[in-house]
């Protein structure tokens, strides 16, 4: 029994979250975690006490004055003031003023800028990587630091699966492709028995993604796709080699048949509260080798009340890591299919863009040692 209790032991202490109010009394921690604007494009910077965040020209030209935060994150137990859906004048920077359990305030000033005409998202050439760490190990993951949420890894969850033991690598890691420049390097991983047994978890894809990876638990760590965007490009491209490995497996590492292949797809919703309609989609599902570096393009089409002409069934339905998913799901022919917005008459609030290396990674199938590498992925208008 002491063995049972002594593995369980590093989970627990990720649940747990009992809180130190109990034993330390009120607590004192005032952060803005996260911060999003209505009509905001792309995600918050955190500088300092400041936020800074961009809309789109028509927004910052007339409607500056009367926008008001569309979702806040703070510390547990704290408050925020003003708060969501209280409309601001943002032609200046707002004060956010923080309170803690105790009393005690910190005031964060909300900066708006104005993005520009033909819209990218932040970091596309992915050049930008920081030094994180979870479960004492250190890795390099995107972003200029770790406020920048712009681009989401699931090397954070690898991590707990190498700090129990694990062989595996990291599976998204930078390569360096010139003087000072980079790109995202995707491999699949074989994550050892003890995460096979772990949940049949046995298998990590390389993924890079918008949005943010969710540790809150080990045994429900999962991606949260998607960041705020407001426009309607045409396309993206992006620059790719890709080299499949032979031995597809599942998440308890037994052999399953058929090809291993990369999945590259941009997705953009427009969302309110835990719903969301799927207004675009481009995917780009290729199992074929690309040694040298490729340019590749896809078209984004645009929903009218109903899926768009020409898509395949998995583009139709709903993501599991996406709104009205289920990371628990193991069957993506379960998943039920989008609603549809119509492009002609609403616009989009959320973009997803997901890079992976086994286009069946999030459902723990992969051939170990796939390898998908990209960059400088542009959206197209």
């Amino acid at each position: 029994m002491k063995k049972i209790f002594l593995l369980i032991i590093p989970i627990g202490l990720i649940f747990a979250a009992c809180s130190t109010k109990d034993y330390f009394g009120p607590q004192t921690e005032k952060i803005i975690k996260a911060f999003q604007l209505e009509e905001q494009v792309g995600s918050s910077v955190f500088q300092g006490d400041s936020i800074i965040v961009n809309v789109p020209d028509e927004v910052y030209l007339l409607d500056l004055t009367k926008l008001s935060a569309s979702r806040i994150k703070v510390s547990d137990y704290a408050s925020v003031s003003p708060n969501v859906g209280e409309t601001q004048d943002f032609s200046k920077p707002v004060p956010y003023t923080v309170s803690a359990e105790d009393g005690s305030t910190a005031v964060y000033y909300v900066v708006v800028k104005r993005a520009g005409g033909n819209i990218q998202l932040n970091n596309t050439s992915f050049d930008l990587w920081h030094e994180a760490s979870f479960a004492e190990k250190t890795y390099l993951d995107i972003g200029a630091d770790d406020k920048d949420k712009t681009w989401g890894t699931g090397n954070q969850g690898a991590a707990f699966a190498i700090a129990l033991g694990t062989d595996a690598d990291f599976p998204t890691k930078r390569t360096e492709t010139g003087n000072k420049t980079y790109a995202a390097e995707l491999v699949t991983q074989n994550m050892g028995a003890l995460a096979a047994a772990f949940g049949g978890k046995g298998i990590a894809a390389g993924n890079l993604f918008s949005g943010i990876f969710d540790i809150a638990g080990v045994t429900d760590a999962h991606p949260v796709f998607g960041i705020p965007f407001t426009q309607t490009p045409s396309s993206f491209e992006f620059k790719y080699q890709y080299i499949p490995a032979e031995g597809l497996m599942d998440g308890t590492l037994k052999p399953v048949t058929g090809k291993d292949g990369m999945d590259v797809y941009v997705v953009l919703e427009k969302r309110e509260g835990e719903t969301a309609k799927r207004l675009g989609v481009g995917w780009m599902r290729n199992e074929d080798l690309q040694s040298d570096w490729k340019i590749a393009e896809v078209s984004i089409k645009y929903a009218r009340g109903q899926a768009p002409e020409g898509l395949q069934d998995y583009e139709k339905r709903v993501l599991k890591y996406g709104i009205g998913g289920d990371p628990a799901n193991n069957d993506p022919t379960s998943l039920p299919e989008v609603e549809w917005g119509d492009i002609e008459q609403e616009k989009p609030t959320h973009i997803i863009v997901v890079f992976t290396s086994s286009y069946q990674g999030d459902y723990f199938v992969g051939a170990p040692g796939s390898k998908l590498t990209v960059d400088d992925f542009k959206l197209k208008y």
